[in-house]
């Protein structure tokens, strides 16, 4: 009898502990679905389509990737899924030649080549990001070039590279995409050491040491050509940043805006979801 009474005990203390949310603090982190690939880098790419989306800087197309840390010949892609929607299940491994290394029937992305063919020219790189964001295309279609005016994007270039795809298509060829190895040659030629390339009428493509960095450059880039574009419409004649005004890597942190950016980002899909359910637009009334 008092074993009974104490297992019973024992039962609903453990119930409680699971219902309170106190788990156990020698709890695992889950396994990566990909072998050599840690749960917080693919946390990372999922954050990071997640907050472009939430600032618009990528829409229903976009994608980031990342090298994969014990295998630099191979990097980490979502499968072919609007950034807004991606998890860590729908991260792939490819190798950089874009050429997925277990699709299991997911599609992929067109433009993955963009990804590889970087890698392949830049050692230095750990991330990519390549969005079609509506602030940045003008300054890609005019003489007018992208150049750092606010302290923030310090990590531009004095001027900002455009990327013509015409000097890349061969004779037959049509399209803005970059759909194979020597468009994407092409595009990481352009791109040369620097953090971004715009593509004209196309968007742009932004590289860092890490998804957080490339993620808050791309950002930034953002609202750069934002604030120029505005500025430019007041006088032609604006003031843009000098050398000495710039910044290395070293000396901007990118853990504050990325904790800023991905804290913003959740508040503001709690704040979708509560507002769906006020106006009776949650899945379960929605159903007809």
């Amino acid at each position: 009898m008092t074993m009974r009474f104490s297992l019973t005990r024992f039962g609903a203390v453990a119930i409680f502990v699971a219902l309170s949310g106190l788990a156990p603090t020698h709890a695992q982190t889950p396994p990566s679905p990909i072998p050599g690939v840690e749960p917080a880098l693919l946390d990372d790419i999922v954050a990071g389509s997640r907050i472009l989306a939430d600032l618009g800087v990528v829409d229903a197309f976009g994608h980031v990737s990342a090298r994969q840390p014990t295998n630099p010949n191979r990097f980490l892609m979502s499968r072919s899924l609007a950034p807004a929607l991606v998890t860590s299940g729908d991260v792939m491994e490819f190798d950089l030649d874009g050429n997925a290394i277990d699709a299991g029937g997911r599609a992929v992305f067109l433009e993955r080549f963009i990804h590889g063919e970087i890698y392949k020219a830049r050692p230095d790189v750990m991330s990519v990001i390549h969005s079609h964001s509506q602030a940045v295309i003008p300054l890609s279609l005019t003489a007018i070039k992208m150049k750092p005016v606010i302290a923030q994007a310090g990590f531009l270039p004095p001027v900002t590279p455009t990327f013509e795809i015409r000097d890349a298509r061969k004779d037959g060829e049509r399209g803005m995409q970059v759909t194979n190895s020597v468009r994407g040659a092409a595009l990481a030629r352009t791109l040369s050491s620097y953090p971004v390339a715009l593509m004209r009428g196309h968007g742009e493509v932004v590289v860092g040491a890490s998804v957080k960095q490339a993620v808050v450059y791309a950002a930034y880039v953002d609202i750069n050509a934002r604030m120029q574009t505005q500025a430019l419409l007041l006088s032609r004649d604006i003031v843009t940043m000098n050398q000495p005004e710039l910044f290395t890597p070293e000396e901007f942190d990118i853990n504050r805006p990325w904790e800023h950016l991905k804290q913003k980002t959740l508040d503001d899909a709690a704040k979708a979801k509560v507002d769906r359910a006020q106006f009776g637009l949650d899945q379960t009334q929605t159903k007809r």
